[in-house]
């Protein structure tokens, strides 16, 4: 048994009984033995196989001389943390260096300490913040109440307030009340103008219909804001109520002489 390469006699009588010769060259091709070592994020393919999990393997095959052949690879597989956040936030939201101004979904991709591509995931709820005027009619010496604000003017005329409030959302709100403060109960015919609100109760959409009507503020039983639209060109507005809670609410109508007709509406549920 030969192991190395080389050229080999042999000695011997042959039949005749004469000295004999042979003589043997001899290539002796041996099996390959490769050795990787690899890193990678996430998986990694080698001789047509994918690894996901870090781990020893080999590769058995015939070399170009057609030995048998093991390759062995070391490998070893990062995976990045893929982290999701859900966020509600007032107005805006700062993410990274972004800010968002609108609800929605958004991704931000970075390197993590292995270099490995990390994608992270924002749920983003962005509820708004209101700066409104209101106008609204009062009567002298009668107390008038917007939410936790009160006043009993003392005379008639026009008087301004600026408070701040929280919607249901907890943003904080901006109201400029402009208060027509009436000598008498003259309040009255401002409710008797031509304004329809129905059904009342109400359980899906809330119509509310009149002439000159410019824009609706609905209240909740704590006096925060819960809807405010405006009203083009149109003597319908359609409210949906449905995820509304079930209750009281104050409706506000600024008309087009900037008077304000209130309206109590029910909010009930099946």
């Amino acid at each position: 048994t030969y192991t190395t390469s080389g050229t080999y006699t042999y000695s011997y009588n042959n039949a005749d009984g004469c000295p004999s010769v042979d003589t043997l060259h001899l290539t002796i091709n041996h099996g390959t033995h490769n050795v990787e070592t690899e890193t990678a994020c996430e998986s990694f393919t080698w001789h047509g196989t994918t690894y996901t999990t870090s781990g020893t393997y080999t590769y058995s095959y015939n070399n170009a001389d057609g030995c048998a052949s093991v390759d062995t690879l070391y490998l070893t597989i990062y995976n990045p943390v893929h982290t999701a956040v859900t966020e509600t936030a007032c107005e805006t939201y700062t993410w990274n260096g972004e800010t968002y101004t609108t609800s929605g979904n958004y991704t931000y991709s970075h390197a993590d300490a292995n270099g490995c591509t990390q994608v992270d995931t924002l749920h983003l709820t962005i509820n708004p913040a209101y700066d409104i005027v209101v106008y609204d009619t009062a009567m002298r010496e009668h107390e008038y109440a917007f939410g936790d604000f009160s006043v009993t003017p003392a005379d008639s005329g026009i008087y301004t307030y600026d408070f701040q409030y929280s919607t249901t959302d907890g943003c904080d709100s901006i109201v400029h009340l402009v208060l027509y403060v009436l000598y008498n109960d003259g309040i009255a015919p401002y409710d008797q103008m031509n304004i329809e609100i129905f059904p009342n109760p109400a359980y899906t959409i809330l119509n509310i219909k009149g002439d000159d009507m410019r824009h609706v503020f609905i209240y909740n039983a704590e006096g925060q804001l819960v809807y405010s639209s405006d009203i083009k060109q149109s003597d319908l507005q359609q409210v949906d109520v449905s995820r509304y809670a079930a209750g009281q609410y104050l409706v506000k109508i600024q008309l087009d002489n900037k008077l304000t007709v209130t309206r109590k509406v029910i909010v009930q549920r099946n």
